[in-house]
């Protein structure tokens, strides 16, 4: 099972229409197809999960695909190996999930939490950035320096940080548990193992923590910068009357 994460978005509907012949389900935020011999399962947040298809039909499909992805980023990669055994139960491992028994609604599920776990990567990679080009701000106040930016320019990066938040919050939903699994706890057991062995929750909310420090970090920021622009702009009227004082003076002189 492999997983890749390519854009902000897959417009599913679109694509159902482009590939209508290989539908095997299709639900609001997901749809599986067949392809060759395995098949893959398309998701709304911008990732796709590939199950028993060759590298290089992957590949093609992937390409194919790119039309109906909005705001293509660099392409991240996850896996996961999945065994049939028959005489064993279904067991989330470190390195591998054992099925009993192989059906639509357990791929799903395993798909869902790869593919989640390919965009929280690219979220994660995202606000490193971020928290990055935050530090470099307040480090150099830290330092006794001084910051030469503009109140737009920290609007703009407080309204990057945000749009991520909610591309995070909207689009993976990792805190909550797809509605089958409360009719079978199987499936939910499965599931919860699954989302524990790529630590999803854990992840987010380390997410959820940096962009909370990015934001507080440029509220200061900009609490500094009107500061020192209403320290300029006192100076500028404090200017205007001496000038006009000494307008005066001379007027009547």
């Amino acid at each position: 099972m492999l997983s890749h994460h390519l854009g902000r978005r897959i417009r599913l509907e679109d694509a159902a229409s482009a590939f209508v012949d290989r539908i095997v389900e299709k639900a609001k935020s997901d749809m599986c197809l067949t392809l060759g011999d395995g098949w893959v399962y398309l998701f709304a947040f911008g990732s796709v999960v590939y199950i028993n298809v060759e590298a290089p039909k992957a590949e093609v499909f992937s390409q194919d695909l790119a039309t109906f992805v909005d705001g293509q980023t660099e392409r991240l990669t996850d896996d996961v190996n999945i065994i049939i055994d028959p005489s064993a139960k279904d067991k989330v491992h470190f390195d591998r999930v054992v099925l009993q028994d192989l059906n639509q609604v357990k791929l799903r599920l395993l798909s869902l939490v790869l593919a989640q776990s390919t965009t929280l990567e690219h979220f994660e990679k995202q606000v490193e950035g971020l928290l990055d080009r935050a530090a470099a701000f307040t480090d150099a106040i830290a330092s006794g320096g001084t910051w030469s930016g503009t109140v737009k320019e920290m609007m703009v990066f407080i309204g990057v940080g945000l749009a991520t938040r909610r591309q995070i919050v909207s689009n993976l939903a990792i805190l909550d548990s797809p509605d089958i699994v409360w009719e079978e706890p199987a499936l939910d057991t499965i599931f919860q193992e699954h989302k524990a062995n790529f630590e999803l929750t854990s992840r987010y909310r380390t997410l959820e923590h940096k962009l909370r420090l990015i934001h507080e970090s440029v509220e200061v920021l900009v609490d500094l910068s009107n500061t020192r622009q209403t320290h300029v702009l006192e100076i500028v009227v404090v200017l205007l009357i001496a000038v006009e004082v000494i307008l005066a003076f001379l007027g009547h002189h």
